[in-house]
């Protein structure tokens, strides 16, 4: 995977959720953060 940049839209398409539900499991279950217009580990900003 060379571009690591995805949108939510992409990856709920790819696996038949909706984008709520991609947001949540970003954001509460891998502990992800919308920042700059990405998607990074809470850990790297904090």
């Amino acid at each position: 995977m060379d571009d690591r940049r995805v949108k939510v839209r992409e990856i709920a398409s790819a696996v038949g959720i909706s984008n709520e539900r991609v947001h949540n499991i970003l954001h509460q279950h891998l502990d992800m953060t919308k920042l700059s217009a990405r998607w990074v580990a809470a850990i790297a900003h904090a």
